[in-house]
C-alpha cells in the first residue's frame, strides 16, 4: 500500500504550489494559491479468503485561491488522472463572509493494489 500523503504530494509538485495534507497554512502570511488534501474514504475493492487485495481510497483535494483557479484546477485534474487517480466529484465551495480565499473542491478515486 502507499503512503497517500507522499503519493499526491509528489503528483502535485510540478504545479510549484505548498500542499498540506489536513491542515492548512500557518502564519502572518498565507500564499494567494495553495492546495490541501485528505483522505476521506478507504475501502476494500477486492477480497478473497479474508484478504485484501485491492482497496479503494477516497481523496478530497481542495484549491484554495484569491484570483481565477479555472486553469489551476485543470492542471490537477490532468496530474492526478494521468497518475491513476479517478475523478468522481468537484463544485465550487461557497465563499462566505471571513473567507480570504475561494475554494474548489475535488474529489479522486484511486485503486491501490497490494
Amino acid at each position: 500500500m502507499i503512503d497517500i500523503t507522499a503519493h499526491v504530494t509528489g503528483i502535485l509538485a510540478p504545479l510549484n504550489l505548498s500542499v498540506y495534507f489536513n491542515s492548512v497554512p500557518t502564519g502572518a502570511t498565507i500564499p494567494n494559491q495553495y492546495i490541501t488534501f485528505l483522505e476521506i474514504d478507504a475501502k476494500p475493492a477486492l477480497e478473497a479468503s479474508d484478504q485484501e487485495y485491492e482497496t479503494e481510497r477516497l481523496i478530497q483535494v481542495n484549491v484554495w485561491s484569491k484570483a481565477n483557479y479555472y486553469q489551476l484546477v485543470e492542471d490537477i485534474k490532468r496530474l492526478m488522472e494521468s497518475a491513476g487517480y479517478e475523478r468522481t466529484f468537484e463544485y465550487d465551495a461557497p465563499k462566505q463572509e471571513g473567507d480570504s480565499h475561494f475554494n474548489k473542491v475535488l474529489r479522486f478515486a484511486f485503486y491501490d493494489e497490494y
